[in-house]
């Protein structure tokens, strides 16, 4: 059987409430003997099973097939330097463990820090029961400049990292596929995942801290779910878009306040006019009990730049994802990878191993949890 049959099934059958027989004959135009022979061989291959039925108009009820989530796992990493998040996903992108650590200095030497990085995960991969070639892929949140998985850092209080191949030198540690993107997509990403937005245009600004005591203004703009990323990967990024340590030390709360509100508006204008987005949404999270009213703030002051410029108002909300957003916004993006070149998930064995590799998973989540 030509393998393109094989993934073109495998990538429909990925959708959430998984399909039947009759909707994959109409939706893909094969015929029954061709649909059953392909459909039989991914299901011995453990990458499927029949989840239920449905009724369809009358009959008897329906066989619904669904993508094994559990064929194998993910992960995502945010290296939010000094500070390092992890989570394993399955794959539909629900975290199933989640990891968050310190490292002494973000400004040292970067293949040093991305060894360790590939230790740390090994480590904990194992005390998860859960060995590489079970990993379907690692994907890895950067603030930085990211093309073809080689990353620049820019700005005074940022890593000294200048074309410093992450991709490769991750892959030197571990066994498995890395991909590498900048970090507010991957928060973008995982925004939408959590929302469930697959259309529309929507503006996606995160507030992120440095390493001098900084707070930078990061950007995504997500099109039909996906991340918008120019001619050159940088696409998304605000001009001089942070408030530095130095400005905000000595003043008081409510003029540190009142600077970040100001800031983010002055570069929101111009992105909300250029872009005109369905809906905006930000991830103060870092700002703690302020972040209610940066945001209020941000969008009253929004409004009265933008007033007699648009017809309609912006709607301007709070991010729903959070916590280590950008770590599963990473393990998002390589599910959507999957999806997209479910060759790559051909390679992986399903079955029994699969699933208690993932029952092993949540058990030791829920272990940890009731600690």
């Amino acid at each position: 059987m030509r393998n393109n049959t094989i993934q073109t099934l495998l990538r429909e059958l990925w959708a959430p409430d998984g399909t039947t027989r009759r909707a994959l004959e109409s939706s893909l135009g094969l015929s029954r003997p061709t649909l059953d022979k392909a459909l039989s061989e991914l299901i011995n291959r453990g990458l499927v099973a029949p989840v239920g039925t449905r009724s369809e108009g009358g009959g008897r009820p329906a066989t619904v097939f669904r993508l094994n989530g559990d064929t194998c796992v993910v992960v995502g990493v945010d290296l939010e330097l000094p500070q390092l998040s992890f989570v394993v996903s399955d794959l539909w992108g629900e975290p199933l463990h989640r990891l968050t650590l310190d490292v002494d200095d973000g400004q040292r030497d970067p293949l040093a820090l991305l060894r360790e990085v590939g230790e740390t995960l090994t480590e904990w991969m194992d005390s998860l029961g859960v060995p590489w070639p079970r990993v379907g892929g690692l994907g890895v949140a950067l603030p930085a400049f990211v093309t073809d998985g080689v990353a620049t850092f820019a700005g005074a209080t940022m890593p000294s990292w200048h074309r410093v191949a992450v991709q490769n030198a991750l892959e030197r540690e571990i066994s498995t596929r890395v991909h590498v993107h900048h970090d507010t997509h991957l928060m973008a990403i995982a925004e939408a995942h959590a929302l469930g937005w697959k259309e529309g245009a929507l503006l996606y600004i995160a507030l992120r801290p440095g390493l001098s005591g900084d707070v930078r203004f990061g950007a995504s703009l997500l099109v039909d779910g996906r991340a918008y990323r120019g001619g050159h990967g940088h696409g998304g990024s605000l001009y001089r878009a942070f408030v530095t340590g130095e400005e905000l030390k000595n003043r008081a709360h409510d003029k540190r306040f009142e600077m970040l509100v100001d800031r983010a508006v002055g570069v929101l204008v111009h992105a909300v006019t250029l872009l005109d987005p369905t809906l905006i949404v930000i991830h103060a999270e870092l700002l703690g009990e302020d972040e209610e009213a940066f945001i209020a703030g941000c969008r009253r002051r929004l409004r009265e730049a933008l007033v007699g410029e648009f017809p309609d108002l912006h709607k301007v909300t709070r991010a729903v994802a959070r916590g280590t957003t950008a770590a599963c916004g990473a393990a998002v993006a390589v599910v959507q990878h999957l999806r997209d070149n479910p060759e790559e998930l051909l390679v992986h064995e399903g079955g029994e191993r699969g699933r208690s590799t993932s029952q092993a998973l949540r058990s030791t989540a829920s272990k940890r949890k009731r600690r």
